[in-house]
């Protein structure tokens, strides 16, 4: 929606005259707007009732690499109907586009390379944050679960994180101690050993910006969340701190998907004077959306992505650890307007280390993921009841 409202800005109308917008249950259109803004879903359900889009002459699709299954069968339906509409002009656009891959799915489609320009953005990970801000990491202070808890409750849910540590977590402690940090004070080589990857650090998070408002030049600040919940917990929390809950000096706002448009209108203003604005978003904010006063950006290097439960048979939204092409996404965020600076609330050296984490982490599924997997190919028929089923197991040596 903010990109029509741009585009109607700039041919100096109003929204809704010949240029509009569609996306869910809402709209904004003429009966005969030429420009319409849409979201994969709208053109799909456009598509079943007007199967050759036949009063459309271009088709742009933004934000191509987000592969989904809406927006692969996207393709499929249009790269079939392009032979029967061949004055059907599609255009797909990405920042981060693997251009050869899509060229040769439309049969060596021209491709063109638009040379941009952002700001250099400093990167800052955990150890660095953690030596700047004097942030000490423990057992006890690394609870995401925000509210009036009693003191006993919380250690209590505490030592309960630290006894069901997953094989991820020790991978990680085996990397830090053999990382070189000698560099770094002693305070916070024994924070980075208290460290609980599978948190996502509210207490961190608050002390971090804290320390924005304080310390840093003027700016927005935008912090990545995994989901709604997460959001609504910090945002709870930061409101009760008596700097980052002072509006007068803190504009705190949320963003997600679900979110009312006249709500996200309010993200995008430049606000004036000595009120700083903080942004609390999911990775809509990766892509979807761009604020161009922000200047800080704190990352919390997880997204939920949907997972399966083998146990209730059931596809579930879990936190997980984004890619290195979506952590590069979310840093350039933070260089629209003026030189930005990211704080990456992980530590680097695992990142380094990639293979091996991945390596200590390897896990065989267990028998209920097979299972669940052969019931459900056979439930919609893809194995028939006579069916051979031959397993492959690989043996990897010294395992």
């Amino acid at each position: 929606m903010s990109v029509s409202e741009r585009v109607a800005a700039e041919h100096g109308e109003k929204l809704g005259e010949s240029v509009g917008y569609k996306f869910r249950l809402e709209g904004m259109k003429g009966r005969d707007t030429p420009l319409l803004f849409c979201t994969t879903g709208v053109l799909l359900r456009r598509l079943l009732v007007d199967r050759t889009l036949n009063v459309v002459t271009h088709v742009v699709v933004d934000e191509i690499h987000e592969r989904g299954m809406n927006e692969d069968f996207l393709l499929i339906v249009l790269k079939e109907l392009l032979p029967r509409r061949p004055d059907l002009r599609l255009i797909l656009m990405s920042a981060t586009l693997n251009a050869e891959l899509f060229s040769s799915y439309f049969d060596g489609a021209p491709t063109m390379h638009i040379p941009g320009f952002t700001y250099p953005v400093r990167a800052h990970f955990l150890e660095d944050i953690l030596e700047m801000t004097g942030y000490w990491l423990n057992r006890y202070n690394q609870i995401d679960d925000y509210g009036q808890e009693k003191t006993w409750k919380m250690q209590k849910q505490a030592l309960a994180f630290w006894k069901r540590k997953s094989q991820i977590v020790s991978a990680v402690e085996d990397v830090l101690e053999v990382a070189d940090f000698h560099r770094y004070s002693l305070r916070t080589r024994e924070s980075l050993s208290c460290w609980f990857p599978d948190s996502l650090g509210f207490n961190l998070i608050e002390h971090v910006l804290s320390h924005i408002v304080k310390n840093e030049r003027p700016g927005a600040v935008l912090v990545f969340m995994t989901g709604w919940d997460d959001i609504n917990s910090l945002k709870d929390k930061l409101q009760t701190h008596p700097l980052l809950g002072d509006p007068s000096r803190v504009l705190l706002l949320a963003c997600h998907g679900s979110m009312a448009s006249t709500e996200q209108r309010l993200i995008f203003e430049n606000l004036e004077g000595a009120v700083r604005k903080i942004v609390l978003a999911t990775n809509i904010s990766e892509t979807s959306i761009t604020i161009n006063d922000v200047v800080f950006l704190v990352d919390c290097g997880k997204a939920k992505e949907t997972s399966y439960d083998a146990l209730n048979n059931t596809p579930c939204l879990l936190p997980s650890w984004i890619s290195k092409a979506a952590a590069r996404q979310r840093r350039g965020r933070a260089g629209r307007v003026q030189p930005g600076s990211k704080c990456c609330l992980v530590s680097e050296e695992p990142g380094r280390r990639t293979s091996t984490l991945l390596f200590l982490a390897l896990n065989f599924p267990s028998h209920l993921f097979f299972q669940q997997s052969f019931s459900c190919h056979g439930f919609i028929q893809a194995l028939l009841p006579t069916a051979d089923i031959v397993i492959l197991i690989c043996y990897f040596p010294g395992r």
